[in-house]
């Protein structure tokens, strides 16, 4: 592969702040109390998910209240139907005790997963969780109750039951675990629709090295915007004031783009499609190797028209018109259980006999040489490039933590305009700490910027294409952008880029 005699040169905005939607569950309902206490039912999940995803919400924050308190989870079905309609980020927590309820959530459609009350009675739980699923995954959540005027208490069972541990103390341990994000919830001031706790906020904030979600007691678009002033500050997670109708997304969001602070557009331009026609019984291959959410690309591909197999089954997997590579959690583990299914070399023998493939986050990194995570792993090698560790920048200014976590506007290239993917810049989610760095520049598709720096968003190589981002979870724009690459990918070597 040859090089580009210098990088593209585009002009780059901010990661977007973001507007949570926090939707409580009971059973099969939605509820609300105020300071966790009196619940009231609201609605049902899918249809609020639909609601606030039509109004432009960021992402989707499912609790389940009561599932500390029976010691089990109930979001199974309701991410299951929320995800197959609905392709924006979710977050699914309560009741997680282990690896595998994060694993059962994560595969059935959550790409987050947030826990209280195992983290506080047993920490290393959070290590576990980051080391195999990525830090990337791992969301803490953090009820905090006034004990005085300037300490919190760290609430478990849904804000019933005292920890003992001291709230400032408790994020800085789990900071040092390997947390990859934080949600802090005021116990005091949840549901009341006053105002947030700025006390403890403003406490907290010093000590923040994560991105950082709050949550308790917003009402209006001012104390949103008050609180995405601070650069520590990645998100606000709302309830009770969306659901009681004392504000909504637009009013917020109008409030954050006057001030000029960085946000998702509400409506964003669509890519033209093929109005996801039927593909011609075209199956997508998605390999299975234990590393990440399937349900979502699945529920994606379905969107498009195509019919899709999960398996690590060569003889299966040859049937497929395309293959697909997600995935998240670490470059070795990844690795190490793509060889130990024989799909390593599999993969390798497909791509050098010109079948298509698709890498999607971990996926994407796994098509590179080499990466730097946890050590020096090898890779597939298909793309010349390694995999290394993105750049931290804390300031009194600019705050960039990792993960680079949620929604970044990438730029189009010279390629993805010849190769007639975009035109356009437009935001995707993204949730990462490490990026590729191809050898050579002509493969990026799109580029975005974090911490100052260009960040390979996209790459594509003849048959092979990568993604940093989700497509899947980035709403119309980012399933229109994958329904457009899925199409260029599976017309023919004919079609593909030969010149690179």
């Amino acid at each position: 592969m040859g090089r580009q005699s210098s990088k593209n040169t585009v002009k780059y905005m901010a990661l977007s702040k973001r507007i949570i939607a926090r939707l409580d569950v009971k059973g099969n309902k939605i509820i609300k109390g105020v300071r966790f206490e009196g619940l009231r039912v609201i609605g049902d999940p899918l249809d609020m998910a639909r609601k606030y995803a039509k109004a432009g919400i960021d992402e989707l924050l499912y609790i389940d209240a009561v599932a500390s308190l029976y010691g089990r989870n109930s979001l199974i079905e309701v991410l299951k139907s929320t995800s197959s309609e609905v392709f924006i980020p979710i977050t699914a927590g309560g009741g997680i005790r282990n690896l595998e309820d994060a694993k059962l959530l994560l595969s059935n459609g959550a790409d987050k997963i947030a826990i209280n009350t195992a983290a506080l009675e047993c920490p290393q739980l959070i290590s576990e969780l980051s080391n195999t699923l990525g830090s990337q995954c791992v969301v803490v959540s953090i009820q905090a109750r006034a004990s005085s005027s300037s300490s919190w208490d760290a609430m478990k069972e849904s804000g019933r039951e005292k920890s003992g541990i001291d709230v400032i103390k408790w994020i800085e341990n789990v900071q040092l675990l390997g947390a990859g994000e934080i949600l802090l919830t005021s116990v005091d001031q949840d549901g009341t629709c006053i105002k947030p706790d700025e006390i403890l906020i403003q406490k907290v904030l010093p000590i923040l090295k994560l991105p950082l979600i709050v949550s308790g007691g917003f009402s209006d678009p001012n104390q949103v915007y008050q609180a995405l002033t601070n650069s520590r500050i990645s998100a606000v997670a709302i309830g009770a004031a969306l659901h009681y109708q004392k504000t909504n997304v637009s009013d917020i969001k109008s409030m954050l783009s006057f001030n000029n602070i960085a946000i998702r557009k509400t409506k964003e331009p669509a890519i033209e499609n093929n109005h996801y026609l039927n593909k011609n019984n075209k199956i997508v291959g998605i390999i299975d190797y234990g590393m990440g959410n399937h349900q979502s690309l699945i529920n994606a591909l379905h969107e498009l028209g195509y019919s899709s197999i999960v398996s690590h089954v060569a003889e299966e997997l040859n049937n497929c018109e395309l293959i697909a590579l997600p995935g998240v959690g670490a470059f070795a583990k990844g690795m190490d259980n793509l060889r130990r299914m024989g799909l390593d070399q599999y993969l390798i023998n497909a791509c050098n006999e010109g079948r298509p493939l698709i890498g999607i986050c971990l996926g994407m990194q796994l098509l590179f040489e080499s990466s730097e995570e946890y050590g020096i792993n090898k890779g597939l090698g298909l793309l010349n490039g390694c995999v290394s560790k993105m750049q931290e920048h804390f300031s009194s200014k600019a705050f960039y933590p990792l993960p680079h976590m949620g929604w970044n506007l990438i730029e189009s290239t010279k390629l993805a305009k010849d190769s007639g993917l975009s035109e356009n810049s437009f935001y995707q989610y993204f949730v990462h700490s490490y990026s590729v760095k191809p050898k050579s520049d002509e493969i990026i598709l799109h580029t975005c910027e974090y911490a100052e720096n260009s960040i390979v968003a996209s790459v594509l190589y003849e048959n092979i294409c990568g993604l940093q981002f989700h497509p899947e979870r980035s709403g119309e724009v980012g399933i229109n952008l994958l329904d457009k690459i899925l199409e260029k990918l599976t017309s023919g070597k004919d079609d593909q880029t030969q010149s690179l």
